[in-house]
């Protein structure tokens, strides 16, 4: 999930330990299944969408540090709405393409 592109991909390995501790914390809550690049992915897409130019590593810290589960359940549910249904049915002409070789 990690967003390659991304200005701020340069902080990434500094900020992981901070990452590590926010899994942590989200394991705490119940959320298992979360890992540091989603963490990372939700914060690039949700709160770091328009990059500051001269931005701090401070600040990039602080962002993860209060970053909630609350707010990444939320980023989550939202980005899973927007999402095609997977259960609505398909034209022949798209299971065609889904079938070739």
């Amino acid at each position: 999930m990690t967003k390659k592109n991304h200005p701020y991909q340069r902080y990434y390995v500094k900020v992981r330990p901070f990452l590590k501790s926010k899994r942590e914390e989200f394991q705490m809550v119940g959320l298992n299944a979360v890992t540091e690049e989603d963490i990372w992915g939700t914060l690039t897409k949700n709160k770091w969408k328009r990059p500051q130019e001269n931005i701090h590593i401070h600040e990039l810290v602080a962002d993860i540090v209060t970053f909630s589960s609350n707010q990444f359940m939320t980023f989550q549910m939202v980005e899973a709405y927007k999402s095609p249904n997977l259960f609505e049915p398909i034209s022949e002409e798209e299971l065609k393409d889904l079938l070739k070789e």
